[in-house]
């Protein structure tokens, strides 16, 4: 009896577990009367409401040439001072008395700049009010900016970066240079000094407009209540942006092998090629192929050949890396400098063996079961659901891509992996960086 009641739960779990894989999120979208995009997910499950709000294309990809680091010093300035006096800190300590959880937060990348809070629904209102006085009167600081432009960004120094952290700086010059993505957000250090608060102050005006403006809501609130508030906030914001024109990368990825001297017990190295645009149909078999190759430690090739197999490295991965405009297939390991040459081999003969003879069944039937699944973390809480919508609008994917990506991802059939496998990988167009004392070994 007692098996019977444990088989008729586990087929329940199973039942419930395929109903999570595609299950759908109900959401609505709207453009306000000021013309800003709104996606909204209802859900009255908490009192804690999730707000994300980014500006598309502002991000460090419009930096004037020269000036690369504009885009990150204007929007960490923001919070260091607001038009009623308050420095950062009496901000956040504001925020939190009102129930904002972390604070305001923000990131800068390439493309887009981006901020998002959490709150109880009865704030929202009262942090609304706050961010415009933040977002459309700011108040930049010649003392603050100072401080600021004084900042190196770890990345661009060898003597202060890790090794890996190092080489992923090169290795994305050497792909993506002349594009602006070549550039770290951070900027340079150079570019960061010559920046003034006119400056800011125009790339305030120039970037922060409302027809590049987006939001993604999940919470307890009224579809009215909610178009007041942004309305309100941002009524003063110009209607369009001014940015440059961005082309499309040109990735070159030529088999180059670039070597950086540095007195390190270890060597830190990256590698990569183009990879495919998220909007392409080929894309979801490119998950696949990463997370076979590289993308899943203890399962991928890379880890089981280079660390189970052969004891060369303690961990070793690849990954997609995607832009509006330019996408990455890279990877990436740290050793002892002796073991670098063996490694790289190891990586050119995976890339090569799963080009030539493809990934077996066995490997795709796991890779999709655990991307199908772990996608059903995405919907684990608000906050993860407003974040993949925003990024979904921002990769100009549709709004609803949260509802048919793992239906999309179930058609794909291993003939379509291995046939984009066949044409996508290049080993021998593979381009190395080697950071650390390693070079007569990486032959």
């Amino acid at each position: 009896m007692k098996h019977a009641v444990f088989k008729f739960l586990v087929f329940c779990l199973i039942i419930l577990f395929n109903q999570m894989l595609f299950a759908d999120v109900s959401f609505q979208e709207w453009t306000t009367p000021k013309k800003i995009r709104v996606i909204f997910v209802p859900d009255n499950s908490t009192e804690l409401v999730s707000v994300h709000f980014a500006f598309k294309g502002a991000g460090s990809r419009s930096d004037p040439k020269g000036k690369e680091g504009l885009a990150a010093l204007m929007t960490q300035l923001l919070l260091e001072r607001t038009t009623e006096g308050s420095d950062r800190y009496t901000l956040q300590k504001k925020l939190k008395s009102l129930g904002v959880i972390h604070g305001l937060q923000y990131s800068v990348d390439a493309d887009n700049i981006h901020f998002w809070f959490k709150c109880p629904k009865e704030k929202v209102k009262p942090v609304f009010e706050i961010i415009k006085t933040i977002i459309t009167s700011p108040v930049f600081d010649e003392k603050e900016l100072a401080k600021l432009k004084n900042f190196d960004p770890a990345a661009s120094r060898l003597a202060t970066s890790s090794e890996q952290e190092f080489a992923g700086k090169t290795l994305t010059q050497k792909l993506l240079s002349p594009h602006p993505y070549a550039i770290p957000s951070a900027g340079t250090s150079e570019g960061r000094q010559i920046i003034t608060l006119a400056d800011l102050l125009t790339a305030v005006r120039n970037r922060f407009a409302r027809n590049v403006l987006v939001f993604s809501v999940v919470g307890d609130l009224s579809t009215q209540a909610l178009t007041q508030y942004v309305d309100s906030t941002f009524e003063k914001l110009p209607e369009t942006a001014n940015f440059p024109t961005i082309a499309k990368a040109d990735i070159k990825a030529t088999g180059e092998m670039v070597f950086i001297p540095k007195d390190a017990p270890q060597s830190g190295v990256v590698f990569g090629q183009a990879g495919i645009p998220v909007q392409s149909k080929d894309y979801l078999a490119l998950l696949i192929i990463n997370d076979v190759l590289g993308g899943k430690p203890f399962t991928s090739r890379l880890w089981l050949e280079a660390r189970e197999k052969q004891g060369l490295v303690y961990s070793i991965s690849t990954d997609i890396l995607n832009w509006e405009f330019a996408s990455l297939l890279i990877g990436g390991f740290e050793c002892d400098n002796k073991s670098v040459g063996k490694i790289i081999n190891i990586v050119r003969q995976e890339w090569k063996n799963i080009r030539e003879n493809g990934i077996s069944e066995a490997e795709f039937k796991a890779s999709k079961t655990g991307l199908l699944g772990s996608f059903v973390l995405t919907f684990s809480t608000p906050d993860g659901i407003a974040q993949y919508l925003l990024g979904s609008y921002l990769n100009d994917l549709p709004v609803n891509y949260i509802n048919q990506r793992n239906k999309l991802l179930n058609q794909v059939t291993l003939e379509e992996v291995n046939q984009v496998a066949k044409t996508l990988l290049e080993p021998e167009k593979l381009t190395f960086v080697i950071v650390g004392k390693a070079e007569a070994n990486a032959n």
